[in-house]
């Protein structure tokens, strides 16, 4: 019997690529119009910041990007530049960061049988919290288990974000509904750690668990090491070669590897043994979990 579900959620629950493609190309946009910057000179500096931080939703990459070098006063830097560029990517997110089909319905069924469901993933703290918040799964999920959270960049002991950020920051607005852990760096999946620290933090025996993701190499491999039932969302790996091509452009190999590691590794092109169960949605989850009663 299943007594806890441990879900991926970047491609497994939302598509990350159809949505974090055109809200950093927004970004760049009114980069390249405030500055006067050329597109490949944004590009290439904001990607260098990012690829440090492994992360396209790194928070401060204007702060520390080569352009606030050449316009280092921070007052006008963050009214002209980065408030705007973080309002077209806000708007650009709003309008692409969808859940899947049936996703909700599927959080909301298991909610009501009691079956506890914890989010699993590679991304940093801040911004896995925000997108929880922002599809509204965090009400649905027992608990969210990150990697740990961006800190506030400093230059000479100056903080350098918006005060109404650190207002905000202090007030909890940021914060998720549900219990959120930060996971060591090395505990990044495919290892196993941050897993069984979820079975015991639910008392569930590992066997008893259900772990769902995208990537073969990744959420599949970790199921299999501790004796978790895998369901692959084979769903979740189909992308079209546009928006690869674009990613490619606007990210870097190892922030793709982390986020989008079936994109990378083509597991789409995989047979349907390489997994105990192929998705071709969430809500296929609970004829699973009845199955196994």
């Amino acid at each position: 019997m299943i007594g806890l579900v441990v879900t991926d959620m970047d491609n497994t629950l939302y598509s990350w690529t159809f949505y974090i493609v055109p809200a950093v190309e927004a970004m760049m946009e009114v980069v390249c119009r405030a500055t006067g910057f050329p597109r490949i000179k944004v590009i290439q500096s904001l990607k260098a910041v990012y690829e440090e931080h492994e992360s396209n939703e790194y928070p401060f990459v204007l702060q520390e990007s080569s352009i606030f070098t050449e316009l280092p006063e921070f007052g006008s830097f963050d009214k002209l530049i980065i408030q705007p560029a973080k309002a077209a990517f806000a708007e650009a997110r709003r309008k692409y960061l969808k859940p899947y089909p049936r996703v909700l319905d599927t959080l909301k069924e298991l909610k009501q049988r009691n079956v506890p469901v914890v989010a699993l993933t590679d991304a940093p703290r801040n911004p896995a919290e925000q997108r929880a918040k922002l599809l509204e799964v965090d009400q649905y999920l027992e608990a969210l288990y990150t990697l740990p959270a961006f800190r506030f960049p400093e230059r000479k002991g100056e903080r350098l974000i918006a005060e109404d950020i650190a207002r905000r920051e202090e007030r909890g607005e940021y914060r998720a509904r549900c219990e959120v852990v930060e996971l060591p760096r090395d505990h990044e999946k495919p290892d196993d750690r941050g897993l069984l620290q979820i079975c015991r933090r639910f008392e569930v025996d590992p066997k008893d668990a259900l772990v769902v993701g995208d990537s073969l190499k990744k959420d599949v491999a970790l199921a299999r090491k501790v004796g978790a039932l895998d369901c692959w969302a084979e769903y979740g790996t189909y992308v079209p070669a546009e928006y690869l091509e674009r990613l490619n452009v606007v990210s870097a190999p190892s922030i793709t590897r982390r986020h989008a590691a079936s994109v990378v590794d083509r597991d789409a092109d995989q047979p349907p043994s390489a997994a105990t169960h192929s998705l071709s949605n969430f809500w296929q989850l609970l004829s699973i979990i009845d199955a196994r009663r």
